[in-house]
């Protein structure tokens, strides 16, 4: 069947004015200019009766309300819903905030009024872009690192330049970027950017390409700028770090003859940690700060009994690749197990999907304590996640692909 491919990107509003998101509590981090300009970019893919929509943006997240938002406009104007729609953050710390983060930047209301309009003119322009493919080169490349695990030392870290990029007959060829390390090259300044994933796409745009970036499991991945001095990267790090991933990712590219396209969804489960009023009164005492901690434990008592949640992946298939969306900031782990079920096989496992609901770490006797299991739990208003519980998310993604393929 013919494969068609549709891009477009359009600018979010400025942010000037509004609250930053990310780098601490209560920091009162207001914007006061752009560095780069914020986008939302899609991607549209159509072939027989399969279509679908991959939506990027250049933010740390959603709220569930912006994220059920853009997906009835979308429904509803172009009839893409469920597993057709894939929809995830470059998880940027130098944009707006457009999630509910306790402490960690106050959401503009009336800003965020203007996100979903944003998605949705993106997914148009996409779906009237739809072109005749006529090859694609899928890259599976390691690089020189610009990451490091920030929990563990010398811990794990995918250190590997993965995508595609698809000719087409009668427009400019698509690049599909992914690389996992979280956006926090620049440091807490009052400037919004998108970080290192907007500076790839400008470099492949330079090149002659489009392109969109999928931010990869970057949960417990930070720039090596930070291990010398945290926040201490500048425009001119984000650049260093460009080049080397570019140039990994073009070095990478080899022809495949797989352009086949399929998408589906599956619910998993995420297994939280028993709660009761001890406990929660622990865990409120080992919080980063004290108001956020405390906040916390009152929304948890509310909740009592907490049961575990369930959550929704979505996964694309584009030619020889795999990509599976999730909900959480996720650790490294979790797409190493799906890859080692699947040798050989290019699977990407995406974080920081449609609502994103807190971290999901592996939780060694060294982290029980830690940030990513107990303060941002916090941060986020979410139960903590139990010990196991991303090894059993990583089975769950990959028995999923399993029955799907």
């Amino acid at each position: 069947m013919t494969l068609k491919l549709g891009f477009a990107k359009k600018a979010l509003p400025s942010p000037v004015g509004t609250e930053l998101c990310g780098y601490g509590y209560y920091i009162n981090r207001i914007c006061k200019e752009v560095l780069d300009t914020l986008y939302v970019r899609c991607i549209a893919l159509s072939s027989g009766k399969v279509k679908s929509l991959v939506l990027s943006a250049d933010l740390i997240g959603l709220s569930d309300e912006l994220h059920e938002e853009v997906r009835k406009l979308i429904a509803d104007k172009l009839g893409y819903a469920g597993k057709e729609v894939m929809i995830v953050c470059t998880h940027t710390h130098t944009g707006p905030s457009t999630n509910h983060l306790v402490g960690g930047g106050v959401m503009n209301k009336e800003y965020n009024l203007t996100v979903p309009p944003v998605f949705l003119a993106a997914a148009e322009a996409a779906v009237e872009d739809l072109s005749q493919c006529e090859g694609m080169e899928e890259c599976c490349e390691p690089i020189e690192e610009i990451g490091y695990n920030r929990n563990i030392p010398d811990g794990p870290h995918d250190n590997i330049m993965r995508g595609l990029v698809v000719k087409r007959t009668e427009k400019a060829p698509v690049a599909i970027v992914s690389y996992p390390c979280h956006p926090v090259t620049l440091g807490p300044r009052p400037q919004a950017s998108a970080d290192y994933p907007g500076a790839v796409c400008r470099k492949c745009e330079e090149k002659g390409l489009e392109a969109i970036f999928l931010t990869g499991a970057c949960g417990d991945i930070n720039p090596l700028i930070n291990r010398i001095k945290w926040g201490s990267g500048t425009p001119e790090t984000v650049e260093q770090y460009t080049k080397i991933l570019v140039k990994g990712f073009f070095d990478g590219l080899k022809k495949t003859d797989d352009m086949e396209i399929d998408n589906m969804e599956f619910d998993t489960t995420v297994k939280l940690r028993p709660l009761d009023e001890k406990n929660i009164d622990e865990i409120v005492k080992l919080g980063s700060f004290e108001d956020v901690a405390k906040s916390w434990g009152y929304t948890m008592l509310k909740q009592l009994p907490i049961k575990d949640d369930h959550v929704m992946v979505r996964a694309i298939k584009i030619g020889p690749m795999v990509f599976c969306s999730f909900p959480f900031e996720t650790f490294t782990m979790v797409g190493d197990i799906v890859r080692e079920t699947y040798p050989g096989k290019n699977i990407v496992v995406l974080g920081c999907a449609d609502h994103t609901h807190s971290y999901l770490p592996k939780i060694t006797p060294e982290l029980q304590n830690s940030y990513p299991v107990v303060a941002a739990a916090q941060l986020y208003v979410y139960p903590v996640i139990a010990v196991g519980a991303a090894e059993y998310i990583g089975k769950q993604i990959a028995d999923g692909i399993a029955r799907w393929m």
